[in-house]
């Protein structure tokens, strides 16, 4: 039985109720390459032929327009199906691929996003935003995240727990949904007006709960006060019994880097309680997102 992309639970010393879900299917718009093509990139004077074998695969994905099975990826690469079986398996098991609602077909997963968050060629956001999740964590009594949007998702990069035995968990490397409760809002609200008014026009939004927004008009007006605010907010919308605030950290050019958020139980949070999670999550993204741009 495959385990979910990420699972939300509520921590402590018992079995908690186990709440979970899975991520969209994303794809990039662009067709494979042959394996064979890759002479001039110097992928041919590899060493180690199961790490060419993984990377030449890895590379068809990225460029392929839709999620690809191990029959396909067999004919591309011109290789056994059991060793393509095993690639898939093993990359699988490390999230550096993920089944998409839970097929046989693959993109590719949460991990290399998690990965190249941390290159040297940006600046490591984990590590600007740790004090604050420590900081959100502490006032709150809640769970931060971290999170970085990509490829149909956003994938948790860091997260810091508040009250032990009650906190929400995650696993840093997993995903959630790109358009899930108060950080699907944050997504959209960073959108150009046009792009997102034609998605929410064209787009059927996903109902996670009985709670959730799926009137495109209540949507935006829900984005509208986001914007106003600083901060999303989101009432049981993503998980039932859970909710939460987000706000957007903003990188050079003004441009969406990361999204920071707070997630309780709403047994714990009432609309006071909320709004000043939101008020104190909107302060510290807008921080980070001033150190990031160097203002």
């Amino acid at each position: 039985m495959r385990v979910p992309e990420c699972a939300l639970a509520e921590r402590g010393s018992g079995a908690g109720k186990r709440k979970s879900a899975r991520m969209f299917p994303s794809s990039n718009g662009q067709r494979a390459a042959s394996p064979e093509s890759n002479s001039s990139n110097g992928l041919t004077s590899a060493r180690v032929p199961a790490v060419l074998k993984a990377f030449k695969l890895l590379d068809i994905i990225s460029r392929s327009d839709k999620p690809l099975g191990v029959s396909e990826l067999a004919r591309r690469l011109e290789l056994g199906k059991s060793t393509v079986h095993g690639l898939v398996t093993t990359l699988e098991s490390l999230g550096v691929l993920e089944a998409v609602n839970g097929s046989r077909k693959y993109n590719l997963g949460p991990r290399l996003s998690a990965l190249s968050s941390r290159t040297a060629i940006q600046p490591d956001l984990r590590q600007s935003a740790r004090d604050a999740l420590e900081r959100l964590a502490e006032a709150t009594e809640q769970t931060s995240f971290l999170g970085v949007p990509a490829d149909g998702h956003v994938t948790i990069l860091d997260i810091v727990h508040g009250r032990p035995t009650l906190a929400i968990s995650a696993p840093v490397g997993s995903s959630i949904p790109l358009l899930a409760g108060a950080v699907g809002k944050v997504v959209l609200a960073s959108w150009e007006g046009q792009k997102r008014r034609d998605f929410l026009s064209k787009s059927a939004l996903p109902a996670f709960t009985a709670a959730s927004i799926v009137n495109p008009d209540t949507y935006e007006r829900s984005i509208d006060e986001a914007i106003s605010r600083g901060a999303a907010i989101d009432v049981d919308e993503y998980v039932d019994g859970v909710r939460a605030a987000a706000a957007p950290v903003m990188g050079p050019g003004h441009k969406l880097v990361a999204i920071l958020w707070v997630a309780g139980f709403s047994r714990h949070i009432d609309s006071e309680r909320l709004d000043f999670i939101a008020s104190a999550v909107a302060r510290e993204a807008a921080e980070i997102s001033r150190r990031l741009s160097g203002i």
